[in-house]
């Protein structure tokens, strides 16, 4: 059946009934930030659900919000152009688990936080927290615009052959796209629908959004692996062999030169120290836990979330191996001026390009729907986080008389709206990124550098009992450019190396390094200066440190 099925639904590009399902999709989204935006009554049913949602909702809206298209599309490009050095570094994540499970959750779900930031002035006063505000808006703004950016990138390279056209013969050649136009207009429409449904409905919105979001992302992993074994005739252990013997070899375990790019080691450190720091600082993944009724329900969101966190990242690894078959199979495929499958300056457009001419009819607007389900999971949840930090750790912490709990609602979403305007822009702006880097180096280099100082500060409150506010906030703000710099150390030592100094090239360190070593800067910082300056109150150290909340301060 499925023989005779895919020939006759293939076709070249994309055909209306592709577009007729990303159309339908799009209404259910609105639709249902319509349904539950009469549900927000209160601040905190906009923040965080009346800490009444559903475990299985909330894991699954981790894993959508935190996957992004950085991830969906950048993990298989990885593999293509630089095999499965990054993939391994799923290794990590049972360890990653066990840290989360058993001390974060239990630690943050004993304060009743609404913004992670909030425990920092509790342990060490208001200048850290406003310091990890500021880190963490960067961050997460720099990240809703790649999320924009990468996802208008597929959906332009998937659409521009069909979709121009058919707006300029519906319109009577009133209005027309050129390649360049048409991707800003995929963008700014992404920006919009994001933002729109997460104003009417909330963090509710948001994670349940996410849940349709996750299904329809896995179906289209799923869907790709099965057509590409279809059409090559080749399975799982094809693909690995391809990606770690024929095009690309197993990469070294580790290496003495930083500068190596890919080692096991390296990856297993990004990903240990990306999930570890994202669980116990980042506001987008605790709201989360926060958006639960209590410790037991935040642990099974744990659970949840990981669980499905790794079987995506396997999946994606696949997607990215099967490709690479697929494209070595079929070269003609490759779009005019692509030298192959593994040219540096297409590995990111494989996946897209693949979804548009190798997929049959109706499932194209399947796989297109995940795309965009990816990116709006990742932007609605950053812009509905980004609002509650703004609006508990700035505005109601500043703020001389307190709002009305109408006037919080309208400010929070006012607050959305501009957000949402802001990372469209940012979309735009990171567009016009160096092109030597892939989606990967991109969020590693450009807002993954301040993710480490930012879960060392957390992490310095929680552990290290001597250390006080002054020590944290210069750790956190010495760590935060440690961590630019290693980000961003080959642009910044380039005229150097132009000036006849080439070995200084191989100081900047491996992208996925960018993260341990600007962790490593500030939580050695802060332990160092700790013993300098005054440390902090013993109430602070009796009810913020992790030996306090969970066993008491033995020490007063």
């Amino acid at each position: 059946m499925i023989a005779q099925l895919v020939p006759l639904l293939a076709a070249t590009g994309l055909q209306p009934i592709d577009y007729g399902i990303v159309f339908m999709y799009m209404l259910a989204m609105m639709g249902m930030g319509l349904y539950l935006a009469g549900k927000q009554e209160t601040i905190q049913d906009f923040f965080v659900g009346g800490r009444s949602l559903p475990w299985m909702a909330t894991g699954l809206s981790m894993v959508a919000t935190l996957m992004s298209t950085l991830t969906y599309l950048g993990a298989p490009g990885e593999i293509i152009k630089h095999g499965i050095a990054q993939f391994l570094g799923v290794l990590a994540m049972p360890f990653v688990f066990v840290i989360v499970w058993t001390l974060w959750v239990p630690f943050f779900m004993r304060l009743n936080l609404t913004s992670a930031y909030e425990y920092l002035e509790m342990r060490f006063g208001s200048g850290a927290r406003l310091l990890a505000v500021l880190l963490y808006v960067y961050m997460r703004f720099l990240w809703m615009g790649a999320v924009i950016y990468s996802a208008s990138m597929a959906i332009a390279v998937i659409t521009q052959d069909t979709a121009p056209g058919a707006i300029a013969k519906l319109t009577g050649g009133m209005i027309q796209f050129n390649e360049l136009s048409w991707f800003y207009f995929v963008l700014i429409s992404t920006g919009v629908v994001s933002t729109a449904y997460t104003v009417l409905g909330g963090i509710s919105a948001v994670i349940w959004t996410d849940v349709i979001q996750m299904i329809v992302l896995l179906l289209g992993a799923v869907v790709t692996l099965v057509i590409v074994a279809y059409q090559t005739g080749t399975g799982p252990v094809d693909w690995w062999r391809e990606v770690t013997s024929v095009s690309h070899e197993l990469p070294p375990f580790a290496s003495w030169d930083l500068s190596v790019r890919n080692t096991v080691l390296w990856s297993l450190l990004s990903i240990f120290f990306w999930q570890v720091c994202t669980h116990a600082s980042d506001q987008v993944a605790l709201q989360r836990y926060f958006s639960n009724k209590d410790m037991k329900t935040a642990r099974r969101t744990a659970v949840v979330g990981f669980t499905i966190d790794l079987s995506m990242q396997i999946l994606l690894g696949m997607v990215g191996a099967a490709l690479l078959v697929y494209y070595l199979q079929h070269p003609s495929e490759l779009p005019p001026g692509i030298s192959g499958a593994r040219d540096a300056t297409f590995s990111d457009k494989i996946f897209p390009r693949f979804i548009a001419y190798g997929l049959p009819v109706g499932v194209s607007g399947i796989v297109i729907a995940a795309i965009f389900a990816v990116a709006q999971s990742s932007i609605d949840s950053g812009i509905n986080s980004t609002t509650t930090v703004i609006m508990v750790d700035l505005v109601q912490r500043y703020r001389k008389s307190p709002l009305t709990e109408s006037g919080a609602l309208r400010t929070a979403q006012a607050i959305t709206l501009v957000i949402g305007a802001i990372v469209t822009v940012t979309g735009i702006f990171l567009s016009l990124a160096p092109k030597e880097y892939n989606l990967i180096d991109l969020q590693l280099k450009s807002f993954n550098c301040v993710l480490g100082p930012l879960g060392a500060m957390f992490m310095a409150g929680m552990l290290l009992r001597h250390v006080g506010q002054v020590p944290i906030v210069i750790a956190g703000i010495v760590g935060a450019i440690s961590g630019l710099m290693f980000g961003f150390m080959d642009i910044l030592l380039t005229p150097i190396v132009q000036l006849g100094f080439p070995q200084t090239a191989v100081v900047a360190p491996s992208p996925f390094l960018v993260i341990p070593l600007s962790w490593l800067v500030t939580f050695l910082l802060a332990t160092l200066l700790g013993g300098l300056f005054p440390g902090p109150t013993a109430e602070q150290v009796r009810k913020y440190t992790l030996a306090g909340v969970f066993y008491g301060d033995r020490s007063s």
